[in-house]
């Protein structure tokens, strides 16, 4: 299956549920995202999906997971083009993960394998070569598994902290 990258910048929009989408997540184990795909139609039903966050720093991968429909077009998500009635296409993701900054920078990104693609898109839909697909949904995984792994060595040393001397 085919692997595509959606694309978030928060100096044009703050997604305001990306807290409680989280917090979704963190109980269910996923969470669905209504995105836009750009211009892209031929995105199918199970394709891999990675957010970035660009714009602003941090930058970097945030998400990721699987699209649950092909792209439909609907009103546009900017306030100003909803006005004109511009139209853009959506789709649903399945976020399997998602974080509010980066867990895969973009100095990750700069070298290669995944240097060989452009991260920095000004669309979501793009599609990412195979080979960079594969080496990117390693280095997520793992970084991923790092993350994880010092946020429960933290909690437990908070656990242990809090439960004072013995």
């Amino acid at each position: 299956m085919a692997t595509f990258l959606f694309a978030w910048n928060p100096k044009y929009w703050n997604w305001p549920e990306l807290a409680a989408q989280r917090r979704v997540l963190a109980k269910k184990g996923y969470v669905d995202v209504q995105w836009a795909s750009g211009a892209t139609r031929q995105i199918e039903p199970g394709s891999r999906a990675f957010m970035v966050r660009l714009g602003v720093p941090p930058k970097g991968l945030i998400g990721a997971g699987s699209t649950m429909t092909a792209p439909v077009e609907g009103p546009h998500w900017r306030e100003d083009h909803k006005l004109k009635r511009t139209t853009t296409l959506h789709l649903w993701i399945r976020f399997d993960t998602l974080f509010d900054a980066p867990v895969v920078t973009m100095d990750d990104l700069a070298v290669p394998p995944y240097s060989r693609f452009r991260w920095a898109t000004r669309a979501s839909g793009v599609r990412i070569p195979s080979n960079v697909a594969d080496a990117a949904e390693t280095l997520w995984e793992r970084k991923v598994a790092a993350f994880n792994d010092a946020a429960k060595r933290a909690k437990i040393a908070g656990a242990k902290r809090a439960s004072g001397p013995r």
